[in-house]
């Protein structure tokens, strides 16, 4: 069997079946993640962790692979706590693919965009889609 490639488009919908609230989106995200070659998705594993909020206990049940690389760079006595400065900096020195920083950035943009719509100020005009230079 061929390993499974991840391109952003691809990430993205497996952030959204894993922020579901139906489980068997998560079984399915998780089963694609199984059939991938995770030591080269370092970057785009941080993102679907850090976004899709699911305990760390989820990812070690559902998928041991992926849970062992993300184990490695997460606190374990705080493991739902993944900081944005601390994944930026862990996808900068592992040097995360480019699609993966651009979808980390992206959700970090809409986090942002969420804090200030909670602070008044009118965000629902914004449409974001952030690509790197080469």
């Amino acid at each position: 069997m061929s390993k499974v490639r991840f391109d952003k488009e691809e990430t993205k919908n497996l952030l959204g079946m894993l922020k579901s609230t139906d489980k068997e989106n998560h079984t399915v995200a998780f089963e694609a993640l199984k059939n991938a070659d995770l030591k080269e998705y370092l970057g785009e594993l941080l993102v679907l962790y850090k976004y899709a909020k699911l305990p760390l206990s989820e990812w070690e049940k559902e998928c041991p692979k992926a849970w062992v690389i993300i184990n490695k760079h997460v606190d374990s006595s705080n493991a739902t706590a993944l900081t944005s400065g601390k994944c930026l900096s862990i996808m900068t020195e592992t040097k995360a693919s480019k699609a993966s920083m651009e979808l980390y950035l992206e959700h970090f943009v809409i986090d942002m965009v969420g804090f200030l719509e909670q602070l008044g100020y009118p965000a629902d005009k914004f449409n974001i889609n952030i690509e790197l230079k080469e």
